[in-house]
């Protein structure tokens, strides 16, 4: 989720831990904790454009990891506090806010590293876009609320709609997924996996991608609560495989390193393709759902098994994506 997310996330698992008269400094403690992790984007090199894809969302975010993370921010924040509580309550509130990130950030389509170092399986439930204003500010305004006027009432209605939203998140992930599978079924498409991602901040627009060994096929669905679904066809793609490269070259060890960061849903997108370059994207992000123009992916040369590849992020929104996109969010155009 976005930085503000984690950080309101953050304060409302510290403050259950406090008394009254110390809402506001366990509120400051867990919207600091809860932030904390994603301190890894700082993980970068020159040298080697996947590093920072690779450790972001990665050891800070897992669960082994939360003493350590937390105890660093209860000493930092130490300094400034200390005449006001005792260390103990500090930690307590700390943990509680940073152990509250990568578990929300498993709800996201993006997902984490929860339970690294003993698996590198990145937790992704695809409830919840990594941005959802329709979540994030009532939740604010509700802690505001809360912290202000030092009353429960406010911070138990931010759980409330904490749960609840995410909750019907998890419902809809669901829905989709469910329409997905019956469709492939009725378009005699093979099964070999399948998943359904909101599309950006909202959980009505969902991206539904099958893989059927060879092929991508793509399904954008409006899935709004309580009425029916409407589907958009996105058409298919060929399945980029890595395992066509040496693994002991460095191009090929990136691509694998790209294709276990994605998945494994990549694909060429030869659009992009330039001066003997090679552009292979992510396929399960784009911002009209029914799209295939990836949001990002890696550029590199073929011939050269040496040279690496190089991550970018090609997002100009263009204005067909956006008038496709609120289109089908708001349910307007021929059927």
């Amino acid at each position: 989720m976005d930085p503000v997310t984690h950080g309101i996330f953050g304060s409302l698992w510290a403050l259950p831990a406090a008394r009254r008269e110390k809402m506001r400094e366990a509120a400051l403690a867990g919207w600091i904790g809860g932030m904390a992790p994603d301190l890894d984007v700082l993980i970068r090199s020159s040298e080697d454009s996947l590093l920072y894809i690779e450790y972001h969302r990665q050891f800070t975010h897992s669960l082994a990891f939360i003493p350590i993370g937390s105890l660093a921010v209860a000493l930092a924040l130490w300094p400034l506090l200390r005449k006001r509580i005792q260390f103990g309550w500090l930690y307590l509130w700390a943990t509680l806010g940073y152990a509250s990130h990568g578990l929300l950030d498993a709800f996201t389509s993006y997902g984490t590293y929860l339970f690294w170092p003993f698996s590198d399986h990145r937790v992704a439930l695809n409830w919840i876009s990594v941005i959802d204003p329709l979540y994030s500010l009532p939740l604010l305004i509700l802690l505001a609320l809360g912290l202000w006027r030092r009353r429960w009432l406010g911070i138990a209605l931010a759980w409330i709609w904490l749960v609840g939203y995410m909750a019907l998140a998890a419902v809809q992930n669901h829905r989709a997924e469910a329409k997905l599978s019956e469709w492939a079924d009725d378009e005699g498409i093979a099964v070999e996996r399948l998943v359904a991602k909101p599309a950006f901040a909202n959980i009505i627009l969902w991206r539904a991608l099958v893989d059927d060994g060879d092929r991508f096929h793509l399904l954008a669905i409006r899935n709004l609560p309580g009425a029916g679904q409407r589907l958009w066809p996105g058409g298919s793609v060929e399945r980029f495989f890595v395992d066509g490269f040496d693994p002991d070259s460095r191009l090929g060890d990136d691509l694998a390193r790209f294709d276990h960061f994605s998945s494994n849903w990549l694909f060429r997108f030869p659009d992009y393709d330039e001066d003997g370059q090679w552009f292979v994207g992510d396929f399960r992000y784009a911002i009209d759902p029914g799209s295939q123009r990836p949001l990002w992916g890696v550029t590199f040369n073929p011939d050269d098994p040496d040279s690496p590849a190089r991550y970018t992020t090609p997002r100009r929104v263009t204005e067909e994506e956006q008038a496709a996109f609120f289109d089908r969010l708001l349910n307007r155009g021929n059927p």
